[in-house]
């Protein structure tokens, strides 16, 4: 064989090696990537027969929003909707539209009225917050599902298109006549329910038409982050959400509350029912084997976090630099030790914890001192002080782990050696203690 053709030869093999070698190493990370299962079509609206009359129900997926007055909202302060706060919800369903007379009457017949024989297709009012309980009660009985009406934040964040949202002032838009009725519009009576243009989500007069009891009791918004909140202990009032067709435009957007008391029925207050399914395999993640770090980016800032395996699972961050601090809170910490934040109160943390929520988009709160020993006796974290070359330290550290290893020996003649504490564990023994550095921790799932 000539040399030419030896050279050939050689040029094609190493060309196939490489090509060989590139789609390894493409296709077998991507054959073994765990994908999540997508919710097929047949979930994402779910329509039930009632009595021969359809009731169609909208799939929203889980996340987070900023609920409450907010600057797309009103152009003037309006006490009830402050402060904004961050919300976290599970996916659940919402009715596509306000329940109509059509169908009110069909699981409520003894509620029979002339409106229910001239408009059976306008949304049902004069009910109370105990009338819609009942209503719901025997939905869940006729039709296998577990209906109710949804909570506030539920409520909202579907009116706001959920994660879908183009931040609208109303339902759907920014021109309230084409999504929603008002007193502009409507002629003083309520309308035919999916006539006007939808929001994000498909849902039909989300502003206006009539209002809409929630299941939440009134409470002030607090300052604070909750996963699926509900006020559902006790109270005066329930929620009514939505403008309604007696209302004007300016107290029609979508952050607007209202509270009466459970027995009130008005003409511009009526229902849309919701429910949950939390058993459905579809609505929930697929399992995989925990990273041991993750990224959260907060301000710009990439935030470390390390897994911790414990009966309830976290992951704990790095230390918050006095960098970080300022960033978030726009001052300086009470004090600093090396490069970290220190000497914050108890509410600081917790307002700081608040702010990287919103800025990172996923619930964080401060890490106790016992999430904090736990991570560092697994070796999982390792504080600044125990980095610094302290040979004081380092030499107390070696004495107790000889110490440890000792007593086990000991114990089998009938006496265990007392072991003093880490030097460096000692800062976290105390929750009030401000000295001590400041962590957060994160639950994925939650």
């Amino acid at each position: 064989m000539s040399t030419g053709t030896k050279f050939v030869a050689y040029f094609f093999v190493q060309r196939k090696l490489f090509w060989l070698i590139t789609g390894l190493l493409v296709t077998v990370p991507l054959a073994a990537r765990r994908h999540k299962p997508v919710v097929p079509d047949s979930l994402q609206r779910i329509e039930t027969i009632v009595n021969g009359i359809p009731l169609r129900m909208r799939r929203v997926e889980g996340g987070s929003f900023v609920m409450g007055g907010t600057a797309d909202q009103a152009d003037r302060d309006i006490y009830s909707d402050k402060p904004a706060h961050l919300v976290f919800l599970s996916p659940y369903y919402i009715a596509e539209t306000e329940v109509t007379y059509e169908l009110w009457k069909s699981v409520m017949p003894e509620h029979e009225s002339m409106h229910s024989k001239l408009y059976p297709n306008h949304p049902v009012s004069y009910v109370s917050w105990h009338d819609c309980q009942e209503f719901v009660r025997r939905l869940d009985s006729l039709t296998g599902l577990p209906f109710r009406l949804p909570t506030e934040a539920e409520w909202e964040f579907a009116a706001r298109g959920g994660n879908k949202s183009k931040h609208y002032r109303y339902a759907g838009g920014n021109q309230p006549d084409s999504v929603g009725w008002t007193n502009m519009s409507s002629g003083n009576w309520s309308r035919a329910v999916g006539r006007l243009h939808p929001n994000e989500l498909g849902l039909y007069d989300m502003t206006g038409n009539v209002a809409e009891w929630c299941q939440d009791w009134y409470a002030p918004y607090q300052i604070g982050t909750q996963p699926d909140p509900c006020v559902c202990d006790s109270g005066e009032f329930r929620i009514v959400r939505g403008g309604s067709y007696d209302d004007c435009v300016a107290n029609s957007h979508l952050s607007v509350r209202r509270w009466y008391t459970p027995e009130t029925s008005r003409h511009f207050i009526g229902i849309r029912v919701a429910f949950t399914l939390p058993d459905d395999p579809m609505m929930q993640p697929a399992e995989e084997e925990p990273a041991l770090t993750r990224k959260l980016r907060i301000h710009s800032r990439k935030l470390n976090f390390t897994y911790v395996p414990a009966e309830e699972p976290y992951y704990i961050s790095d230390e918050i630099t006095a960098t970080l601090w300022r960033k978030i809170m726009q001052k300086r910490p009470p004090e600093q030790m090396s490069s970290l934040a220190v000497g914050m109160s108890r509410g600081e943390r917790a307002r700081f914890a608040e702010l990287c929520s919103r800025e990172a988009e996923v619930l964080l709160r401060v890490a106790t001192a016992e999430e904090i020993v736990a991570a560092t006796e697994k070796g999982l974290i390792v504080p600044l002080k125990q980095k610094r070359t302290n040979k004081t330290v380092q030499q107390a550290q070696r004495s107790r782990r000889n110490l440890s290893r000792l007593s086990v020996f000991t114990e089998m003649m009938g006496f265990r050696l007392p072991t003093p504490d880490d030097p460096v564990l000692l800062q976290y023994k105390k929750e009030d203690d401000d000295s001590r550095p400041l962590r957060l921790v994160w639950h994925p799932k939650k």
